[in-house]
């Protein structure tokens, strides 16, 4: 198991502003060209007021080394299970690589807070668990690089789409 934490500062009016944007459709498929997904399935999306859950399995565009491919059966496709608790301004996560055949898992918290006049902090909070031995820790560390850029990219896009909705 490893642990992670990342942070982000958005220009915004509040957190209401940055899940506004969060659950748009546009946005979302924004953010998915930007960190190369092919295709997001929603397969639920039920919103019941104090919170809202969502299920996607999701496709990214790149694919397997071809060397490694032999090695490991399936794909890069990963299921994704988020619960938005609305009051407390966080979401769960939980995202299992259908890769490794469910020996893989990211557990995470995706918090946001107001940080001054006209900013709200993202913080990103989880573990990453792989169960392979000897090789575990080493795709652990490959997942959080790629979890890393990927957040980057994210968040670079939400602060593009706060600023063009006048949101910030």
């Amino acid at each position: 198991m490893t642990p992670f934490h990342f942070e982000y500062l958005f220009r915004a009016r509040d957190p209401d502003a940055v899940f506004e944007v969060y659950f748009d459709p546009e946005h979302q498929a924004e953010q998915d060209r930007r960190v190369e997904v092919a295709r997001r399935e929603i397969l639920e999306d039920v919103d019941e007021g104090a919170t809202r859950r969502r299920v996607c399995r999701v496709f990214p565009r790149r694919q397997l080394p071809a060397v490694i491919r032999p090695l490991l059966k399936g794909d890069l496709s990963y299921d994704e299970v988020i619960v938005w608790h609305k009051a407390s301004h966080t979401i769960e996560f939980d995202i299992r690589p259908r890769l490794l055949d469910g020996k893989a898992q990211i557990r995470a918290t995706y918090r946001l807070e107001p940080a001054g006049p006209g900013q709200v902090r993202r913080q990103y909070d989880g573990e990453v668990t792989v169960h392979v031995r000897l090789i575990g820790g080493r795709i652990e560390k490959a997942i959080l690089e790629d979890l890393g850029r990927s957040l980057t990219l994210t968040a670079g896009c939400t602060q593009d789409y706060l600023d063009r909705r006048g949101l910030t």
